[in-house]
């Protein structure tokens, strides 16, 4: 059995973490099947990223990949696997979501932190536990106040606590928290996935330059993707069919 299960409904790409008895622990396999995922993604307009079970989505890297008679080597490459995922995350032209129950920690955060939308059960809680293993959550440092206010991430990662989904909704870490995760997460993904998708996949590049850019850069950027967008077959479409108050028919051009 696979400990990543690849599937697709419809528009919606589902990427299944399967490995409950590791609590979901990422290892090779599952980094380089999601890496893959995302970089073929057909014709999906959404992804979806879940995990196995009620108790944990994620806790990070398997530290069997970790423990001191690993090789340099095989450290090395799992942690360049996490760096490419994100990378991955981020250069994918679809909205990536995640629904997170139960616990999400250290390299499960920096999952949460690549993706575009984050919906989390209420019972669910993020931690960075690192520090209380002698080390530090490096990777998820580079992404983590990006999300969060300085102080708020440095004391995320000094405390090792966990936050519960409550406060990291509050922080800025994750977008909703749901009474029924697995219903209000398909309810998301559908919708998405009906979205103009040439906008979606502008919109999300430009919006991701945008957090790198000065702001006269970004605005002088977003001008030009405006420009590009309404000259699309689905602008056109969008505004003809909200004129004669129909339904939009989009095309993806």
């Amino acid at each position: 059995m696979s400990d990543l299960a690849v599937s697709r409904e419809g528009l919606v790409l589902r990427l299944h973490l399967d490995r409950e008895a590791k609590r979901n622990a990422l290892n090779g396999e599952i980094l380089r099947g999601m890496i893959a995922a995302l970089q073929d993604l057909g014709d999906a307009r959404v992804v979806l990223i879940t995990s196995a079970g009620d108790k944990v989505f994620c806790a990070g890297a398997d530290l069997v990949q970790m423990a001191p008679d690993a090789t340099g080597l095989e450290v090395h490459e799992s942690r360049g696997l996490i760096r490419e995922l994100v990378l991955a995350m981020r250069a994918c032209p679809v909205p990536v979501v995640a629904g997170v129950q139960g616990l999400c920690l250290a390299g499960g955060v920096a999952i949460v932190l690549g993706c575009d939308v984050v919906l989390a059960a209420d019972s669910a809680a993020f931690g960075l536990p690192e520090v209380d293993l002698g080390i530090w959550p490096f990777m998820v440092s580079a992404l983590l106040a990006v999300h969060v206010s300085p102080k708020r991430a440095m004391e995320m990662m000094l405390s090792a606590r966990r936050v519960p989904a409550a406060e990291a909704l509050e922080m800025g870490l994750i977008s909703r928290v749901v009474t029924d995760l697995p219903a209000e997460t398909d309810a998301l993904v559908q919708a998405l996935a009906n979205k103009p998708p040439v906008a979606v996949r502008l919109g999300k590049r430009a919006f991701l330059d945008a957090l790198e850019s000065s702001l006269p850069a970004g605005l002088a950027a977003m001008q030009a993707q405006l420009s590009l967008l309404n000259s699309t077959e689905d602008a056109s479409e969008g505004i003809g069919a909200f004129l004669a108050k129909r339904k939009p028919e989009w095309k993806g051009r």
